[in-house]
């Protein structure tokens, strides 16, 4: 909104408060509370928050020796800077409005292992070749019936509820059966500003995917942010729970994240991916591009797939990509190119997971795609037919054109941090703060004692 659009709201009495965040390095929509005459007060100044929030962990155990926020200086104050582009009332709450921030440090520099840094920062890499970015998820999650109470008395575990028992993928009838909630959730978000294409059951009990409408770049990560963090805030009002888990159970499908990107002109009108005279449609640029996103996939690894339960997703015969395989319109590779019109033409990364952070996903297939078109890599073969069959997959692997993807977090995390295409479209800094983060998350697994361990061990060995 505009500032004269905001104060107005403000002086009509609509908003009372407004939710000021940022996500954190796992995609958290994190920040504060503050009434509606201190927002107007401060936005000439901007916000104080505290740096712990890219000083701990996930779950808020503090990180040592990181440069950005450290204990050892007494975790000062970062200022947030609210972008009123992102403000938005809150349907599901009584006069509240929310609003994504930048950050700064308190004596004006960015803070630039800030994941919307980053991606703002690619996107003007690419404004200087001509290029502006058009990006959208679609996300795979599961609802369950549980609080927050009854989560904890049953220790997080597998007898959960969920909101609909069976698989009953695409069937309508059970998705009209969970109108309810689903229903009540596609209309607040479409209230919110965030436009939901559409939603089905998943193949799962109480899994859905809900789409969401293509954007440029920056706003489908600010979206898919709120949309996470909204679909939490709704289901515990009406006592439900969701996750974003890659994978919540061994026995049950995971939740992925395919996130889908095309290169616009500057202009935002016409989409340089489409050729009218290339093979397939596909323009020299697209080529270059998906070329890059698949060279360096390997790379970007940890930022597709970035805590210890991403990889229990990546599974033969799940639907899900272990290596760099690309095809037209094929789901079983690693990336689909959809190609079935002028403005539509794009790529569909079908690695992620839905836990991943969207504003480190969208950069890291835009600063491997800028790679691929700066450098004009030569894009390797696709792949007909199944991307899972073994003799396909040995005979691409033996011949260079395609490249294995790392199968656990420390193998991932030790490629990125090796990566100079990483070190220079992301900044040093950044590398070092997510891997320090990703090397902690690795640390803080492999103290735990799980009930597998138990099961296993505890009678017999």
């Amino acid at each position: 909104m505009k500032l004269a659009e905001v104060k107005s709201l403000i002086e009509d009495g609509k908003v009372e408060y407004i939710k000021l965040g940022v996500s954190d390095i796992d995609g958290v929509f994190r920040g504060k509370r503050v009434t509606a005459p201190f927002f107007l007060d401060g936005l000439e100044d901007g916000f104080a928050q505290s740096d712990v929030l890219f000083g701990w962990d996930i779950a808020e155990n503090v990180l040592p020796n990181l440069k950005v926020s450290n204990i050892n200086r007494g975790f000062g104050d970062f200022v947030m800077i609210p972008d009123l582009d992102t403000f938005a009332l809150v349907p599901w709450e009584d006069k509240v409005a929310s609003c994504v921030c930048d950050l700064r440090a308190e004596h004006g520099d960015p803070i630039n292992v800030s994941p919307r840094y980053v991606l703002k920062s690619l996107l003007g890499r690419a404004r200087d070749l001509g290029f502006s970015a058009m990006a959208a998820s679609e996300l795979e999650m599961r609802f369950f019936r549980e609080d927050q109470v009854s989560l904890r008395s049953k220790d997080f575990g597998p007898d959960l509820t969920p909101i609909n028992p069976g698989t009953n993928c695409y069937v309508i009838s059970h998705a009209t059966a969970d109108d309810y909630l689903i229903g009540q959730i596609v209309r607040q978000m479409r209230t919110y500003g965030i436009e939901i294409e559409g939603y089905n059951r998943e193949h799962g009990p109480g899994m859905y995917e809900i789409n969401m409408h293509y954007s440029a770049a920056l706003t489908a990560a600010d979206h898919t942010m709120l949309f996470k963090n909204g679909i939490k805030e709704i289901c515990h009002q009406k006592g439900f729970t969701p996750t974003f888990m890659a994978k919540w159970n061994a026995d049950e499908d995971g939740s992925s994240g395919h996130s889908h990107i095309s290169l616009w002109d500057v202009a935002g009108e016409r989409n340089v991916f489409w050729d009218d005279d290339a093979e397939d449609h596909m323009s020299a640029t697209m080529r270059y591009f998906l070329a890059g996103v698949l060279q360096k996939m390997p790379d970007f690894m940890a930022l597709y797939a970035p805590t210890i339960n991403s990889y229990k997703r990546y599974i033969e015969g799940t639907w899900t990509p272990l290596n760099t395989a690309w095809g037209m319109d094929n789901r079983t590779c690693a990336v689909r190119v959809i190609n079935s019109g002028r403005k539509s033409i794009r790529l569909e990364n079908r690695v992620p997971g839905a836990d991943a952070n969207f504003y480190l996903v969208f950069s890291a297939m835009l600063a491997s795609g800028l790679y691929g078109i700066e450098r004009q890599l030569e894009l390797p073969a696709r792949l007909e037919g199944n991307a899972y069959s073994q003799e396909k997959i040995e005979q691409a692997l033996a011949s260079g054109q395609m490249h294995p993807l790392a199968r656990n977090l420390t193998a991932a995390t030790d490629l990125f941090e090796r990566s100079e295409v990483a070190r220079e479209y992301l900044g040093a800094d950044f590398v070092e703060h997510f891997t320090t983060t990703r090397r902690w998350e690795v640390q803080e697994y492999e103290k735990a004692v799980t009930n597998w361990e138990r099961r296993r061990y505890l009678e017999l060995i």
